[in-house]
C-alpha cells in the first residue's frame, strides 16, 4: 500500500460527502436543519453524536409537553437495511456519545412508514423518492418519555447497519420539555417490521447490528460478514421486543488474559445501564482539549530503548521512533473515552502499545480498545497499564508516514480529562 490509510479515509470521505450523504431526519428540523449530510462516520474524528456540536446549532430548541407525539421522518436516499434508533439526553450533555446510550428509547427498521424501492423484485435497489425527504419519506412517531423533566432535552436519531457497508449516521433535534404528565423511566424498546419483512419482529441489516461497530466507510470493524445481507433484532434485544437478558459482554479484569481480541462495539440497550462500549469517534466535548501525551516528560515520543519496562504482555523490543498524541478525552460519570493518535516514522509489523496511566490511577481499568486496536491484557505492576494490539491483520502492519488511531473505554477515579491527557505515558513494542 503506497499511500497512507489517512489519505484513502479523506478521499473516501470527499467521495461519499459529494453523493449528498445517506441518510438524515428531515421532520422535524434538525440542529443543521439537514437536507442532506455528512455525519456518516468516515474516521476517528467522525462527527456525531449529533449532526453538529451544540455550540453550533442553528436551530432554536421546540418547547414540547411529556407525552406529546413526535413524528420523526428520513429518506431512504438509496440504501436499504438497517436500524434507526431513537435516544434522549439533556441537551447540555448532547455532544457525548455514553449520554444518549444511556437514554435509549426505541429501536426500529430504517425502511418503515412510506419508504420503498422503486423496484418490488429487487428490495435493496434504488428509489425516487427526494433526499429531501418531501415525498415517500420513511417515518416513526414517538411519545415524549414521562420521565424526563422540565428543561432542555435533546432526540438523537441514530442509522446503522444499512445497505452495504455504510457506517453510523446522526440527527439531533433540540426541545424545552416543558409541562405534561410525569411517569417512570421505562426501558429500551425493539420493534421490528421493515420492507422486506413486514409484520416480523426483524430487520434487514449488513455488516452489524449495533451502533459504535463501524467508525469508517465502508465499515471497518463489521460484526458480521462483510456486505452480506442479515436479518434479526437489534444487539442486546431478543425476538420478542425487550432487552435481552444472555449474552452481555463483561468488562475484562485484570486477570484475564483472552486469547483473542475483544468483541467491541457493543452497547447496553437497558434504559439507565452503564453503556457497555466506549463512546463512538465523535467530536470532543467542548470542555476537552488537545495536547501531546508526556511520554516519558513531554517530548510525545516513546521512552529510550534502554529501558525495558515489565509489561503484562511480556515484550521487550521497544519501537522509540514512533510519536504519540492524545487527541482527546471524554470523562463523564465514572468512565472515559482516550482516542490515542500514532505516527508512524518506520515500518513496524506485529506492535503492540503499551498505555501506563497516572500514579493516582488505583482502579483504572479498560474495558474496551476499538479503532485500530484491542485490549491484549491489563496489570497492576510494577504499574498500572494496560497493553493494546492490532484488531486485525491490516492494522498490524504500518509503515513509515502512516497515521492509525485506537481508543479506548476506561473506568475512571474522578480525574479530569487535562490530568489524564497530561499524565498518561504511552509506549510501542514488538511482539
Amino acid at each position: 500500500m503506497t499511500n497512507s490509510r489517512l489519505f484513502l479515509a479523506v478521499l473516501l470521505a470527499l467521495c461519499v460527502s459529494y453523493s449528498l450523504g445517506h441518510s438524515y431526519v428531515t421532520e422535524p428540523r434538525t440542529r443543521t436543519n439537514q437536507k442532506q449530510t455528512n455525519s456518516g462516520c468516515r474516521g476517528p474524528n467522525c462527527l456525531g453524536p449529533c449532526d453538529a456540536p451544540l455550540s453550533a446549532s442553528r436551530t432554536p430548541a421546540v418547547t414540547i409537553a411529556r407525552g406529546a407525539s413526535i413524528t420523526v421522518k428520513w429518506p431512504r436516499n438509496n440504501h436499504a437495511g438497517g436500524f434507526i434508533r431513537l435516544a434522549w439526553t439533556q441537551t447540555s450533555g448532547s455532544d457525548v456519545h455514553a449520554n444518549f446510550d444511556n437514554g435509549v428509547q426505541e429501536i426500529l427498521c430504517h425502511e418503515v412508514g412510506g419508504c420503498f424501492p422503486d423496484d418490488a423484485r429487487n428490495p435493496n435497489g434504488g428509489d425516487s423518492g427526494p433526499g429531501d425527504g418531501s415525498s415517500r419519506a420513511c417515518s416513526t412517531s414517538i411519545d415524549v418519555p414521562l420521565h424526563l423533566a422540565d428543561g432542555e432535552w435533546t432526540l438523537q436519531w441514530a442509522w446503522f447497519g444499512g445497505a452495504f457497508a455504510l457506517g453510523d449516521y446522526y440527527s439531533c433535534i433540540d426541545y424545552k420539555i416543558s409541562g405534561g404528565p410525569s411517569g417512570p423511566k421505562l426501558g429500551a424498546v425493539f420493534n421490528g417490521g421493515d420492507y422486506t419483512y413486514p409484520n416480523s419482529n426483524k430487520c434487514k441489516f449488513f455488516n452489524t447490528d449495533r451502533l459504535h461497530a463501524c467508525v469508517q466507510e465502508p465499515c471497518d470493524k463489521p460484526v458480521y460478514t462483510m456486505y452480506q445481507e442479515r436479518s434479526g433484532p437489534a444487539y442486546g434485544f431478543d425476538g420478542q421486543s425487550k432487552p435481552a437478558t444472555t449474552s452481555q459482554p463483561k468488562p475484562l479484569t485484570t486477570s484475564q488474559k483472552p486469547s483473542a481480541p475483544v468483541s467491541t462495539g457493543r452497547v447496553s440497550l437497558t434504559s439507565g445501564a452503564k453503556p457497555s462500549t466506549p463512546a463512538t469517534t465523535g467530536r470532543v466535548a467542548p470542555s476537552s482539549t488537545t495536547g501531546k501525551v508526556n511520554t516519558p516528560s513531554t517530548t510525545g515520543k516513546a521512552a529510550s530503548n534502554n529501558v525495558s519496562p515489565v509489561n503484562c504482555a511480556g515484550l521487550t523490543k521497544e519501537v522509540t521512533s514512533t510519536d504519540f498524541e492524545i487527541t482527546a478525552v471524554d470523562t463523564w460519570s465514572n468512565v472515559f473515552r482516550m482516542e490515542i493518535k500514532m505516527s508512524i516514522n518506520e515500518d513496524v509489523n506485529d506492535w503492540m502499545i503499551q498505555v501506563i496511566w497516572p500514579e493516582d490511577a488505583t482502579d483504572t481499568e479498560v474495558e474496551n480498545a476499538y479503532n485500530s486496536g484491542s485490549l491484549r491484557c491489563s496489570a497492576t505492576k510494577p504499574s498500572r497499564h494496560s497493553m493494546i494490539e492490532p484488531v486485525a491483520n491490516w492494522a498490524s502492519k504500518i509503515k513509515a508516514g502512516e497515521e492509525m488511531y485506537v481508543e479506548l473505554r476506561a473506568t475512571n477515579t474522578n480525574m479530569s480529562s487535562k490530568f489524564l491527557k497530561s499524565n498518561t505515558k504511552i509506549k510501542m513494542f514488538k511482539k
